[in-house]
């Protein structure tokens, strides 16, 4: 029997590994894998998905509360809407006569509100792209908007340097509220009996202000340039900023208190987003990256640099992952570009929940042929765990005639892959969408190595070959 060989993985990279691991079958040694899975936590993740369909810089993006449609906007003025869990264009249209610099979506999915430098605000049908309302009163460009939690309030800032309330339903204007500069950022408290409203300011400042009445309840100071996004935690109690200073902080709203800075961006924090169990903090910068960050501990999980120029737009999907009966729509972050591009990120599980909930080690031993996995017993209790914390899929998807695929399902519970290559099919365990195809065998392979792998509670991944030859 080889030496064991242990790698230091994320329940995302986990995810790459196991499907790595399975090729070790049909690779001629394990020397091409050591290299994409030597490393930590985010560092080498890659994006599920690149979606191309903007011919300009995409400012701002919108995902919408169930977690399936993406809308983005870009410095033309167009909006493009997508099937998240297909990445595919639904529709697209010429929306406004300038940049279109922030999008939100309504608390029920069915309005996309849309704010522009020709300083009007849109409100169209998400779903069939039909303009239902122009809002105007802003007399310079709209930086940014915000719909409350109940759906009847849309607030609006831009360079005329006032926040804007209107009734979301009839839009009618029903405040303004004056700030000493630009405002380039707002958002709703998710408490909505809490009636508070946070800006960001070209000055550096940011106020919390109380909605109903129109007075600023706080005043933040701290940042030392323009407040670029601001993005409440899901509980309200905690207020991140990102600003032109390349930092982020991280605000007690109760008292405006510092309670983290987050270093490290290499130009101009544009955009930040705090994940749905209010857990993981993402910062998208002027130095084309996105930094990932623990947000209890302010530990750096890590960058995702694959974007080739600016990251102007960052947010998560308010599924969280794993979340029963949701097709996997969550566990995901989105960015926009200005190299006119949307990423699709799949978030690993393991920024979510500590690798100590992992749960015990199993083991899964395949024989050469794949057809037979010796551990039957681990095998049945993580596809009953599975089935009974994920989703009832476990339905056989037919594959290919000349090839098989294979995938995998991880979960706090461990790390599963189920095959039939005897049928060319492979059970379909977790998203189509959102795992790439990770490896495919011709199926006139008849001969594969045998190999174990476990994943442990330690996050470490463990894989111990016993043939390597074809």
């Amino acid at each position: 029997m080889s030496k064991l060989i242990y790698w230091k993985v994320s329940a995302a990279l986990a995810v790459m590994a196991m499907a790595a691991t399975v090729g070790i079958g049909w690779s001629k040694s394990l020397s091409e894998f050591k290299l994409s899975l030597a490393s930590n936590s985010w560092l080498t993740t890659q994006a599920a998905h690149t979606l191309q369909g903007h011919s300009t810089w995409v400012y701002a993006i919108a995902i919408s509360p169930d977690g399936k449609t993406l809308a983005s906007g870009s410095h033309d003025g167009t909006i493009n809407v997508w099937n998240l869990q297909l990445c595919q264009l639904l529709h697209s249209q010429k929306a406004h006569s300038d940049s279109i610099e922030s999008l939100a979506i309504s608390p029920d999915g069915t309005i996309l509100a849309s704010g522009s430098w020709d300083n009007r605000i849109k409100l169209w049908d998400l779903k069939t792209g039909t303009l239902l309302k122009t809002l105007e009163g802003h007399t310079d460009d709209v930086k940014t908007i915000a719909i409350n939690p109940a759906g009847t309030l849309l607030a609006s800032g831009g360079s005329d340097k006032t926040i804007r309330l209107w009734n979301l339903q009839t839009g009618k204007l029903l405040q303004t509220l004056q700030d000493g500069d630009w405002v380039r950022s707002v958002a709703f408290s998710p408490i909505p009996e809490a009636h508070i409203l946070a800006s960001g300011s070209e000055n550096g400042t940011i106020k919390i202000w109380n909605f109903v009445d129109g007075n600023v309840v706080r005043l933040l100071v701290g940042q030392k340039g323009t407040v670029h996004s601001v993005a409440f935690s899901p509980d309200g109690q905690t207020l991140a900023s990102g600003s032109a200073d390349r930092t982020v902080k991280l605000w007690q709203v109760s008292d405006g208190k510092v309670l983290r800075t987050f270093t490290g961006q290499k130009g101009a924090v544009w955009s930040v987003a705090i994940s749905p169990d209010g857990q993981t903090l993402a910062s998208g910068s002027y130095d084309k990256t996105i930094k990932l960050w623990h947000l209890p501990t302010g530990k750096l999980l890590g960058d995702l640099a694959e974007h080739s120029k600016p990251v102007w737009s960052v947010a998560f999907s308010p599924i969280p992952p794993n979340s029963p009966n949701q097709g996997g729509l969550g566990g995901i972050l989105v960015s926009g570009s200005g190299d006119e591009t949307i990423k699709v990120w799949s978030v690993p599980v393991s920024s979510y929940h500590s690798p100590a909930t992992l749960g015990s080690a199993k083991s899964l031993e395949l024989k050469e042929t794949l057809s037979e996995i010796t551990d039957k017993e681990a095998i049945a209790q993580l596809k009953q765990k599975l089935y009974d914390q994920i989703r009832p899929n476990w339905q056989p998807t037919s594959m290919m005639k000349t090839d098989l695929v294979y995938r995998v399902l991880i979960n706090e519970q461990g790390v599963i892959a189920d095959y039939q290559p005897l049928n060319q099919e492979a059970s379909n365990l977790v998203l189509e969408t959102y795992l790439p195809k990770l490896r495919k065998a011709d199926v006139s392979h008849t001969r594969f190595g045998l190999f174990k792998v476990v994943f442990k509670p330690s996050g470490l991944l463990e894989v111990s070959p016993w043939q390597t030859a074809m």
